[in-house]
């Protein structure tokens, strides 16, 4: 921990560290929504296609296991078509749009708290930088000094101006990553909506 010493943590009353465990937390879930996303967005046209063409070949329990080996958002709601592909239409599609609502929380999840990650640190970074001019300040009226010296602010100044530069840094990579991520999930979601449709078809076309 030679690079990170507790002195430089423990600027602005223990807000650098804070921000530090922020920029963490706003890493791992980044990194976290980036495997999701790259594991499970597939090309949801040529997986149905797959899927259309095994169902019309009445290979149905091929095609479900071809979604469960999947499991991506996608496959789960096909799955869901496939199994209950014998009941009403009406319970069909009730089955089938509730598992897809199910699957949007699964594409939106932990992309909301790098928002509040980037609303969050600014402000911190605000709290220490007042913290530490009143600490200047009081350290000058402790003197009892009628004249001000550098001395006395510099090392205020520099802690002020390290964790106002450290908390913009993590407000805005935890911005642009949220930014990302949050267009990568409706994108997901819109090929919910879409699959949705998908599914019905390929399940009505042989009734």
């Amino acid at each position: 921990m030679s690079f990170l010493s507790w002195k430089f943590l423990s600027l602005g009353y223990g807000l650098m560290g804070l921000l530090f465990i922020l920029a963490c937390i706003g890493i791992v879930l980044t990194i976290e929504r980036l495997l999701f996303f790259k594991r499970y967005d597939i090309d949801a046209a040529i997986f149905l296609d797959g899927i259309r063409n095994l169902y019309a070949s009445d290979k149905t329990s091929e095609a479900i296991d071809l979604c469960e080996q999947d499991n991506s958002p996608v496959a789960n709601i096909m799955r869901t078509a496939l199994l209950d592909c014998a009941i009403p239409a009406t319970e069909l599609k009730a089955h089938v749009k509730s598992v897809a609502l199910l699957e949007i929380p699964r594409c939106e999840r932990r992309v909301f708290p790098l928002r509040t990650i980037a609303k969050v640190a600014p402000m911190l970074g605000l709290i220490g930088v007042v913290l530490a001019f009143f600490n200047a300040f009081k350290s000058l009226q402790d003197t009892g000094l009628s004249y001000t010296s550098s001395n006395i602010f510099s090392e205020e100044t520099t802690a002020a101006m390290l964790l106002i530069t450290v908390s913009l840094t993590v407000s805005i990579f935890a911005n642009l990553a949220y930014n990302f991520l949050y267009g990568k999930a409706e994108a997901m979601i819109y090929q919910l909506e879409w699959t949705y449709n998908e599914a019905l078809q390929i399940i009505f076309s042989k009734k």
